[in-house]
């Protein structure tokens, strides 16, 4: 839009942007390791990945509420 200067915040592109790659990387190697039997393995590290991605943007919203005092 014209005029519209909002800068997308890093509390939001970042985590997104992890976000998008756990799930492309989920989409090439987990078939594999489904058919590996290591399907523990996958659904570890997914739940272990989307709580850094979730403590991530606590951690980055909290630091952008910080600065704008």
């Amino acid at each position: 839009m014209p005029g519209n200067n909002k800068k997308l915040r890093k509390s939001i592109w970042l985590p997104g942007l992890l976000f998008i790659y756990l799930l492309a990387m989920t989409l090439i190697f987990g078939t594999g390791l489904i058919h590996g039997g290591e399907w523990m393995r996958l659904i570890c590290v997914s739940v272990i990945e989307l709580a850094l991605i979730a403590a991530l943007h606590i951690l980055l919203k909290k630091r952008e509420e910080r600065e704008q005092r």
